[in-house]
């Protein structure tokens, strides 16, 4: 077995000193513990606490989080803002849900006027304005506790250059304008002014002008008017006629448009409004655009825009990012992918799912030709809802009422989601 030894000091020999511990080393080696400890509690705190919509969504079939540590419900009640074409007139069911009903609408002339007449004959938005169809519908959302509004549009590029530059031809609108709200009971004012292409500086700050403008007469003539506007999705990252920081100042709500990302004239079928994805799969998606929304425009001003319709087109293959015929697109209601359902068999039709987009998609076969269609249902809709009460926006924008048809499906998810008293915002 082996000894162990205890080693002796020899007799006569010095003693050893003690060795004395390095105190310059064992500070340092403290410090740098300390130093580690406090950036592991920071890290761990910022993990805990950050609130921003960066996880992924998939989890469920109609619930998830977006947000890390999501723990209170919504604050704001949220508003259910329906636009009504004057097209769906005859096809549009005022639901309970609907808090806002927008009619769309009256357009705005270069010099101001709100035209009556058009080369084909009478204006179809003026002309409707005065139809027992809108007034019942209109009647129904006022019985039922909603509000009324107007929308005003300008499309054409040299209208909306020159309506901006004239002080008169805003006069002229007010003057206009005055005139509907003495004959209609309409509650809010929503201005569509959309510039095909690029913006100046110089139109950004006139329009922002406009509005500054458009707000102070609706505040001295009337009171409880509402103001909102309609922003592309993209117009956060600047470029066109919006300013957002600015515009969120003078008006009640910013309505997203947060669809249209892919349109009739695609080269390629996608979803028209992908909650995810972002330019690794699409162009963009709405993600990341009301990431920068929510940095410079407070959250219960802002309506998310969610479409009741999609588009489909020829395409080349069955693939969901099949390549497309050229000016093969059109739009694709909820109604219409109803009975292109109905007719599985007789259309080969094959339902699938993007995960990436979080939105469905058809393909089918008639006449020998392939057709894809992407459009949104219950559960695409589901998790936008859910995306909207976790950043708690003040609510949703539908595009548009009478493309769900005569179907309560969409609306349900509403119902379950987000369907309670109107929203009050902060001016």
């Amino acid at each position: 077995m082996q000894k162990l030894f205890k080693k002796e000091t020899l007799p006569g020999a010095p003693k050893p000193k003690p060795q004395k511990p390095h105190r310059f080393f064992t500070k340092i080696k403290v410090s740098v513990l300390l130093f580690l400890t406090l950036l592991f509690a920071f890290l761990v705190t910022v993990w805990f606490f950050a609130e921003e919509p960066l996880m992924s969504p998939i989890n469920s079939l109609t619930s998830f989080s977006f947000l890390r540590s999501p723990s209170h419900d919504p604050e704001n009640k949220k508003v259910i803002y329906g636009f009504l074409p004057y097209w769906n007139l005859k096809k549009t069911i005022i639901q309970p849900e609907l808090t806002h009903l927008s009619y769309f609408g009256l357009t705005i002339g270069g010099d101001g006027s709100l035209l009556t007449s058009t080369d084909e004959g009478t204006e179809p938005g003026f002309n409707k304005l005065k139809s027992d169809d809108l007034l019942t519908l209109s009647n129904e959302t006022l019985g039922q506790g909603g509000e009324v509004e107007l929308v005003l549009s300008q499309f054409n590029g040299n209208d909306i250059t020159n309506f901006l530059a004239s002080e008169k031809a805003q006069d002229t609108l007010f003057a206009s304008l005055d005139s509907v709200l003495l004959a209609y009971p309409f509650s809010g004012i929503n201005i569509d002014i959309e510039l095909n292409g690029s913006a100046t500086p110089q139109m950004q700050t006139q329009f922002t002008e406009f509005m500054k403008k458009l707000r102070q007469h609706i505040d001295h003539t009337y009171t409880d008017i509402t103001i909102s506007v309609d922003m592309y999705a993209s117009g956060i990252e600047g470029g066109q006629i919006w300013d957002a920081e600015a515009l969120a100042q003078e008006v009640d709500y910013i309505v997203v448009m947060a669809y249209d990302f892919h349109r009739r004239q695609s080269a390629q079928a996608g979803p028209v409004a992908p909650l995810f994805g972002g330019k690794d799969v699409w162009e963009n998606d709405i993600n990341t655009y009301l990431q920068k929304f929510l940095i410079v425009v407070p959250a219960e001003k802002i309506l998310l825009g969610i479409p009741f319709y999609g588009y489909e087109w020829q395409t080349t293959s069955r693939d969901s990012r099949s390549h497309t015929f050229p000016d093969t697109g059109s739009t694709a209601s909820y109604e219409r992918v109803q009975e292109l359902l109905k007719k599985s068999e007789e259309l080969k039709v094959e339902e699938g799912w993007n995960e990436d987009a979080l939105s469905p998609y058809i393909s089918y076969v008639e006449d020998n030709e392939i057709f894809v269609v992407y459009y949104e249902n219950s559960r695409s809709i589901s998790y936008k809802l859910d995306y909207v009460n976790q950043l708690d926006l003040g609510g949703v924008a539908i595009w548009a009422l009478g493309y769900e048809g005569s179907s309560r499906e969409l609306w349900e998810v509403i119902h379950n989601k987000v369907s309670n008293p109107i929203a009050t915002p902060s001016k």
